[in-house]
């Protein structure tokens, strides 16, 4: 069985789930948040469970609480966190946050991002007979340990606890290197996208206007104002460009006020949150997908995009360069830079010829090294590799069994 704590809106760990469910595997999304989707909403074999409600008592009567709780797991795991961190909170915390994971008897646990690892190291300690997968995505690995050295200590010590540490392009292989995972638990395995699902529709370049696109969160990480600033100084030139963004986040407002500062708030539409077949809709009727990140490791916008058959500009982070040849799948651009990304924009509007070739060559590259079945077959085998044998939480803890 294996365990995934998330939140239940990612779209990387519902595709795992499935990879893995559709691989023989019982797969149980372990949520931090959110509200529990239907019952086989995901696919037959997988199940959610749901994280205990937040520590609010004071560390030794909540753990006195759960020693004495009718909950197995909980009691069970509130024994565990005294011998390793004494009747102390940070014991409450972490035998809350392990408690319901354990429950669900996992051979695997695996954290989607580092950083909900790294929130609940001191749980892994609990669990430490469980094999551990972290994935590693871009953000927490290649910008928060250059702002944060806590946070730098904090990723060392899961790497330590982590039997196989993922990374979704090499260039974010080498930055867990350099914080302390070892090379001989990276495994790199590449984003992946649905071929189907994405299919290129028969697209005819019939602009102007021009119609420029871009899916993602709406976060400062993410870059968007440097595109608003793109798009404000290609019209300013002459060129009638419009831009759509799809996404949602808490810097909406912040992006609306941009637009409109830069003259540019009737050309921009925020449409928000769409399903999957809107998202491929947008695709469908944009003429330029763009991707102006300060982070990422490899974009699943981007790789979206080329599957569909859309020309691309992304900004040249992390792993991006693995998905995109600077002009010949898409084009690559310096980050922080709106004057680049503009000059970009307004060359790969100038030949409609060159946009639909470069279009092409991106749908072959998102074809022959992106699908999911080939990620698919990657991830059965690192789940093979591990295999589930490390002991179960009993062998450690005399007297216990694993019974929830």
């Amino acid at each position: 069985m294996l365990n995934f704590p998330l939140t239940t809106s990612e779209t990387f760990q519902r595709a795992l789930a499935v990879t893995l469910a559709e691989g023989g595997h019982q797969v149980v999304v372990h949520a931090l948040q959110g509200d529990e989707p239907p019952a086989g909403s995901i696919h037959p074999s997988v199940s959610f469970s749901f994280a205990a409600p937040k520590a609010t008592e004071h560390g030794a009567a909540l753990l006195g609480a759960m020693l004495r709780s009718p909950t197995r797991p909980l009691a069970r795991m509130a024994r565990r966190a005294v011998d390793r961190f004494g009747w102390t909170a940070r014991a409450a915390r972490a035998a809350a946050a392990a408690g319901p994971i354990w429950a669900t008897r996992p051979d695997v646990v695996h954290a989607g991002f580092s950083g909900v690892g790294v929130a609940l190291a001191d749980a892994w300690d609990l669990l430490d007979d469980v094999p551990l997968v972290v994935s590693c995505r871009g953000t927490d690995e290649l910008v928060r340990p250059l702002l944060d050295e806590g946070h730098r200590v904090a990723l060392r010590r899961l790497f330590e606890q982590a039997t196989v540490v993922h990374a979704v392009a090499d260039a974010v292989a080498d930055a867990v290197v350099d914080l302390g995972a070892d090379r001989a638990r990276v495994r790199v395995v590449r984003p992946a996208v649905d071929l189907e699902v994405w299919a290129a529709p028969d697209r005819h370049l019939d602009g102007p206007p021009w119609r420029l696109l871009a899916v993602t969160r709406l976060v400062p990480a993410k870059g968007l104002d440097d595109l608003i600033s793109a798009l404000a100084q290609v019209r300013s030139e002459g060129l009638d460009a419009t831009l759509r963004i799809v996404g949602e986040g808490p810097h909406l407002d912040a992006l609306r006020l941009r637009a409109c500062r830069a003259g540019v708030d009737g050309s921009v539409a925020f449409v928000g949150s769409r399903a999957p077949s809107e998202v491929a809709a947008e695709l469908a009727a944009a003429h330029l997908y763009v991707s102006p990140s300060l982070s990422e490791g490899i974009s699943n916008g981007v790789l979206e995009a080329m599957a569909s058959g859309l020309a691309v500009i992304s900004t040249d982070v992390g792993g991006m360069a693995e998905a995109v040849t600077d002009g010949e799948t898409g084009w690559l651009v310096a980050p922080a830079r709106p004057d680049l990304l503009a000059a970009a924009i307004s060359s790969a509007l100038a030949d409609p010829h060159q946009l639909e070739a470069v279009a092409a060559a991106g749908l072959d590259r998102a074809t022959a090294r992106f699908a999911r079945p080939d990620q698919a077959r990657e991830w059965l085998a690192i789940y093979r590799g591990i295999g589930g044998g490390g002991r179960s939480v009993s062998d450690a803890v005399p007297g216990e069994d694993r019974t929830p």
